[in-house]
């Protein structure tokens, strides 16, 4: 074995001498194996790279749970959508990735607004993450979710607003039913009174059932809900040549925008009427709103930011019931705004405004009407929905005839005996050829009063016979003014089913209030203020330079805002708060008393008059500085807005107060250095130490500043003297030291030169206060002797300078005042323990370990009084 180990080395020289020799004599043989080598390394290598080293993704699952009414495609299919939007008119779609937090907060959303519309508009939602899906490849969007309403003849309308379901069923709605149709003046009055702008056309339905420029100006307000869904121009149509004529519409195809406070507008001829044409002019022509309503997203954007800047904003944070039409708190500030506003004769102002207070009371009366609606809906039998096997019935709705809340209706049924069943289970053949049926559709169209009902025999058959009833039915969610004049319902199929339909739409909004946790209709009652203004508001913001810009905000949307302005979150969000920003002055202002129309005109007309008090920010007390909250004899006081008096303004006490902010970072590096110089004066029972978070505390506007850190001292009795650390010294230990022993009080200043000075530096001070008593006793003596002196010679009758007995008197008590400041400090000086001397060395340590890294630091002389 040992012979083996010795020739294992010579084996390996061996080879090793070999290579080299052959290296040396034939050198291309080398090259040419290094060659084949790395050409063999450098193929099979970039194979190996090719391999994927990440595991492929997962396959997606359903993002929407198994019998949701929303139809999910994970995988980011297309084509099933595009087959389903021939089938439907509308289509809703919410395009969503997965991992999205926003996706899967508006997932419950967009499943709440399916159940609401169900069975009358297809709602989808589309995987548009996974990377082999169709949607990938075909879309890039920039952030998730994104919800698209399609149409089979226009291009998909983007839904901007708020993701929640309220929202997004109003949206839906007003998508499916864009246009307002306009049949008397008092309708196109109570349409325009609604908002600041209004889009109204004429076209001539009698020529055409689809009049020239119809479809374009149908694409037009469609595509103007999408550009503001708050706020959209409501556009309507007239078909009734009286009606345009009062307008000032000539001829079909013109549109007119109407606006409050500027004159009303036409559509130039000369421009080509397309829809793209018709929605940028109203866009380019419309008025600002009196209110704006703000869309805040929710994340980091500048809407807020750009309403305030141009000039000082009035915002109103109002809860809002957006299931119904009516915004009731943003009808009430209308209403202010537009008497705000009023600086001209405006037509029809007081009509707006009386229409607005309607408005609101309907809002609250009917849904009264809608609660015992539903109560009764869900308990009718089954039997009233059954038709009579020998009934066979249509109903026939007559023209409006310029009526605005009730149309005519009439049923026309045939009766058969029960022994024709085999007839009853044929089509249902009313015989409309007949001379009957002829009258019915006369009596539909005709001015015939009602209520009246027609029977008759055909043929003297008396198995069989035919009624015709007609009545006025008022436009109500109630089929009791439906009713027809015997107590034979409706029957016809298709009307009992619409019937049906509206009741099951009403009450599924009722039921998506409740699970939204929106504020009923019945709890706006207490604030129902139709109160008058005072006189003096009206047209106020004509005779002021300190015009406000009136914004409206749901409450339920701005959390974050309520807390930044420093509302309370449990009123807030149940009733108006009302703020004043002015950005160029940095005030805010709130308003104090309960919301009504008179509060808030009340509180305009303060601001305008600078007879408001600026708000002041401030974070809850926290607890105050005492035995229990202090940990190793350090304590910094926590100081709020509210607080800041009782704590900064105390008479008898210096204060050093730092102002600093969470998101500053040296901030909490320099809390340490805070820290040690409250723990240095711990012993300073009249020197107090706090700390002020300036970003969520407002001061007032003598301590407002512009940099953090800062340090403030207040005096104790001259708190109108406090001063600030200097910015151009470095915030050091020793300089801060230095800086309040120069402004605080006497007593501090002589108790901290004792505290901090030395066992030789107390004995030298020892001997130096008794010869300086010594001296000071010996000059007092001899300023005694000379005055004793002067009134001597005065007594005798000699003359003396009165100015020379004066300057000796000041001079004494200048002495004496010395010899007691001297004989307190002798005091403290022999009062000294070794407890003090302890505590003094630890001091002056702590301030050596912080001039050694400070080379600007003032010296402090701890040897010399």
């Amino acid at each position: 074995m040992a012979e083996s180990t010795q020739e294992r080395p010579k084996g390996i020289r061996l080879v090793t001498t070999t290579l080299y020799t052959l290296m040396a004599k034939h050198p291309e043989i080398c090259i040419g194996l290094i060659v084949i080598v790395t050409s063999i390394i450098s193929r099979y290598s970039s194979s190996i790279l090719d391999n994927d080293v990440l595991s492929p993704p997962k396959n997606p699952r359903p993002f929407f749970p198994a019998g949701s009414p929303v139809l999910d495609y994970p995988w980011g299919d297309l084509m099933p959508v595009a087959d389903l939007l021939i089938r439907e008119e509308l289509l809703v779609v919410m395009y969503y990735a997965p991992w999205c937090h926003d996706s899967i907060r508006a997932k419950a959303e967009f499943t709440k607004a399916a159940k609401v519309l169900e069975n009358k508009v297809s709602f989808v939602a589309i995987n548009c993450w996974w990377p082999q899906g169709p949607c990938k490849k075909n879309y890039k969007f920039h952030r998730f979710p994104e919800i698209y309403i399609y149409h089979t003849t226009i291009d998909g309308i983007r839904f901007s607003g708020p993701l929640l379901a309220e929202y997004i069923v109003r949206f839906v709605e007003e998508v499916m039913y864009p246009l307002t149709f306009l049949f008397s003046e008092d309708m196109i009055l109570n349409f325009v009174s609604k908002q600041d702008n209004s889009l109204i056309g004429f076209f001539d339905f009698n020529s055409s059932p689809q009049p020239p420029g119809f479809i374009q100006f149908y694409y037009a307000s469609i595509r103007l809900l999408e550009k503001n869904p708050l706020q959209p121009i409501r556009c309507g149509v007239i078909t009734q040549q009286i009606l345009a004529e009062e307008l000032g519409l000539s001829d079909p195809n013109e549109i007119i925008m109407i606006r409050t406070f500027n004159e009303s507008l036409l559509y130039p001829p000369s421009r080509n009427f397309t829809s793209s044409n018709i929605w940028s002019w109203a866009l380019h022509h419309k008025e600002q709103p009196i209110v704006q309503w703000l869309n805040l997203p929710g994340h980091k954007s500048l809407e807020l930011s750009a309403a305030i800047d141009r000039g000082p904003a009035l915002l109103v944070l109002a809860p809002v019931n957006h299931v119904y039409k009516t915004n009731y708190y943003l009808n009430m500030v209308r209403e202010v705004g537009l008497l705000y506003h009023y600086c001209h004769e405006v037509p029809y102002l007081e009509f707006f405004l009386r229409q607005s207070v309607r408005d609101r009371a309907d809002f609250l009366h009917g849904f009264s009407e809608q609660q015992e609606l539903c109560k009764s809906f869900y308990e009718v039998p089954e039997d009233l929905f059954s038709y009579p096997d020998r009934n066979c019935c249509v109903s026939v709705v007559g023209a409006d005839k310029g009526l605005q809340n009730s149309k005519k209706i009439c049923d026309f049924c045939r009766y058969m005996e029960k022994k024709l069943t085999p007839a009853s289970l044929q089509p249902c053949n009313l015989g409309l050829s007949s001379m009957f049926a002829e009258d019915a559709m006369f009596a539909v169209g005709s001015n015939i009063q009602t209520p009246f009902c027609l029977d008759t025999f055909e043929n003297y058959n008396t198995n069989e016979y035919r009624t015709l009833c007609c009545r006025e039915c008022k436009i109500d969610l109630s089929y009791k003014s439906c009713a027809s004049i015997s107590s034979r319902r409706s029957n016809d199929k298709f009307v009992r089913q619409s019937e049906s339909s509206l009741k099951r739409n009403i009450c599924k909004k009722l039921t998506l209030q409740k699970t939204q946790n929106l504020l009923k209709p019945n709890q706006f009652i207490g604030d129902f203020d139709h109160l008058s203004i005072p006189v003096n508001f009206t047209g106020s913001a004509c005779r002021t330079n300190r015009t406000l810009t009136l914004f409206f905000v749901d409450s339920s949307l701005s959390s974050a805002l309520h807390k930044k302005l420093d509302i309370p979150g449990p009123v807030a969000f149940e009733k108006p708060s009302v703020i004043i920003i002015d950005k160029k002055n940095e005030a805010n202002f709130i308003l104090r008393e309960s919301f009504s129309r008179k509060a808030l005109a009340r509180f305009i007309q303060n601001y305008t008059e600078s007879a408001l008090e600026r708000h002041l920010r401030s974070e809850s007390p926290r607890q105050s500085c005492d035995a229990a909250s202090c940990s190793a004899d350090v304590c910094v006081q926590e100081v709020t807005s509210k607080t800041f008096h009782s704590v900064v303004m105390q008479p008898g006490k210096d204060v050093v107060l730092l102002i600093t902010a969470k998101w500053c970072g040296f901030c909490s590096s320099f809390s340490h250095t805070y820290l040690q110089l409250a723990k240095y004066f711990s012993s300073a029972r009249d020197l107090v130490f706090a700390r002020i978070d300036a970003d969520r505390n407002d001061l007032r506007w003598e301590y407002t500043l512009d940099s953090y850190p800062t340090i403030l001292f207040f005096p104790a009795h001259r708190k109108e003297d406090s001063v600030v650390f200097p910015s151009n010294f470095p915030k050091s230990l020793p300089n801060l030291i230095k800086f309040i022993l120069a402004h605080a009080k006497r007593d501090l200043k002589t108790d901290t030169v004792v505290d901090i000075c030395s066992k030789t530096c107390v004995n030298h001070n020892r001997r130096r206060v008794v010869h300086v008593m010594t001296h000071l006793r010996a000059k007092r003596r001899n300023i005694k002797r000379r005055i004793s002196l002067l009134l001597n010679r005065r007594a005798h009758g000699k003359p003396v300078l009165k100015e020379a007995l004066r300057s000796l008197w000041r001079t004494y008590r200048t002495v004496q005042r010395k010899i007691w400041n001297a004989s307190l400090l002798q005091k403290l000086l022999f009062s000294h323990t070794r407890e003090r001397l302890s505590q003094s060395v630890l001091k002056k340590h702590l301030v050596d370990i912080h001039k050694e890294g400070d080379s600007k630091v003032y010296n402090l002389k701890h040897d010399e009084l």
